[in-house]
């Protein structure tokens, strides 16, 4: 996967939740992660999740935003021109939730849909160029959409961030490229194995050493073990929730 400077790759994922300190709690149990504050007051509550103490910084952890809301955790991708790119969101069919606007000295965000109603976010760094480690043990590794609409999809994410695609064989998993290189994957759940009332969304891989040692720490966390440890042609994965419902996947890949 490319790190954060390559234009329209993955260069961040931020966690909302009902409940930082208690996520903080949990993916140190998890991953070993740390919480560090953003010490600016008008951050809101934001903060960052580093490897260790003083470490590489991995992701973005903040309080919900509006009543109802429940934890998730937030893909973003990087943009030259975030106004322009969330003019193409809209050229598109997708929805511009929030924003773009700046936060800080740190950068300018959008918060948008694609048309099958999978959140995102863009980013355009100043201060905070995103991820600062990507593919080791503890940090994100691959970047996966969910979707009920596997060609408009296709076509909407070449429109607005130029990616490209590759199909595995002749198998249905399509593999989403920037610059020729694999950050992420569609899988399209309109086959309908899929239960109906999945909704559209991404989801967000950590690499790990021991799928099955994590998924047991996850039991052990207070959080839920969705997809039971399982071997694929990639690797081993499960696919997991924290204890406030947020859910994100783990995997070792395949030498």
């Amino acid at each position: 996967m490319k790190i954060s400077k390559t234009p329209s790759a993955p260069c961040w994922a931020s966690l909302s939740t009902t409940d930082t300190a208690a996520a903080g709690l949990f993916y140190e149990a998890l991953f070993g992660w740390r919480a560090e504050p953003v010490a600016d007051s008008s951050a809101g509550g934001y903060g960052n999740f580093a490897l260790d103490t003083g470490g590489p910084v991995v992701a973005g952890v903040g309080p919900v935003r509006m009543p109802q809301q429940p934890a998730t955790w937030l893909p973003y991708f990087q943009s030259s021109g975030v106004e322009a790119m969330s003019a193409r969101v809209g050229g598109n069919s997708g929805r511009v939730v929030s924003g773009p606007h700046g936060i800080l000295d740190q950068g300018r965000l959008a918060i948008c849909q694609d048309p099958a109603g999978a959140a995102f976010g863009l980013w355009e760094p100043l201060e905070h160029s995103g991820f600062q480690t990507v593919n080791v043990p503890g940090s994100f590794c691959w970047f996966e959409l969910l979707t009920r609409d596997g060609p408009g999809s296709v076509d909407f994410y070449q429109s607005v961030l130029g990616w490209g695609t590759h199909r595995r064989g002749d198998g249905p998993y399509t593999e989403w490229t920037v610059a020729d290189e694999p950050f992420g994957g569609m899988v399209d759940m309109s086959t309908g194995e899929f239960p109906p009332d999945v909704p559209s969304h991404w989801n967000l891989y950590v690499a790990v050493t021991d799928p099955d040692a994590t998924a047991a720490r996850c039991a052990e966390s207070g959080g839920q073990v969705l997809v039971q440890p399982t071997t694929i042609d990639a690797g081993r994965f499960a696919m997991l929730a924290d204890p406030q419902g947020a859910a994100l996947s783990v995997i070792r890949f395949a030498d």
